[in-house]
């Protein structure tokens, strides 16, 4: 079957409708948000969606900013913030950070087995 020129021009348009396409959100505010949040869009001259829409873009990161957060090398600072925290929480711990998970295993064992051999 042959292609004709119309048919492939379609398939253009209806990917661009499909790019302009939107999604609804419903989210519940308080009627003081709500008169706020108009007041603002009617002084930038702007619907509410259209306000709202420029907000998110503006705080939501798109995936090419999640992925480079993701992937930040460790900085000195960093590190030196660590080791600090590192050193305050053995101060307040008297150098007994986390209790041994193997030796509470064995010990709670111990306990079960005496119970199931009728000792306790």
């Amino acid at each position: 079957m042959a292609l004709r020129k119309e048919d492939i021009d379609d398939d253009d348009d209806a990917q661009k409708d499909n790019a302009k396409k939107r999604s609804r959100i419903t989210i519940d505010i308080n009627p003081e948000l709500r008169r706020r949040i108009k007041m603002a869009a009617l002084e930038e001259d702007l619907s509410i969606g259209e306000y709202l829409g420029r907000i998110l873009e503006q705080a939501v990161p798109d995936e090419a900013s999640m992925k480079q957060r993701q992937h930040r090398p460790v900085t000195r600072e960093a590190i030196e913030r660590l080791l600090k925290f590192r050193e305050e929480l053995i101060q307040e711990t008297n150098g007994q950070i986390f209790e041994d998970s193997a030796e509470i295993l064995r010990q709670e064992r111990e306990k079960r087995t005496r119970y199931l051999m009728g000792e306790e």
